[in-house]
């Protein structure tokens, strides 16, 4: 058993050829960063702003009645039925 499983060094199959390791890494994309100088550019203010209208929306979508409309409407009223 191989002293570092899942470790295959490569010498491209010359026993007396140099060995080589290779590696990469890649930087994972966030709209955000977690620099406290980093300043985000406008094109993801924009996209952020979007994501909370959109959960706004959902949430509204789902209300089954809305408050300060139903208030606005009773002062209307009330204000109605006093001028007459």
């Amino acid at each position: 058993m191989a002293k570092f499983p899942n470790t295959t060094p490569s010498n491209n199959n010359n026993p007396n050829g140099p060995w080589s390791v290779s590696t990469s890494w890649t930087q994972p994309y966030l709209p955000t960063n977690y620099n406290p100088f980093y300043e985000p550019s406008p094109e993801h203010v924009v996209t952020e702003e979007l994501i909370r209208v959109a959960a706004v929306d959902n949430i509204v979508d789902k209300m089954l009645t809305y408050p300060d409309a139903e208030r606005i409407i009773n002062v209307i009223k009330q204000r109605g039925e006093s001028n007459d």
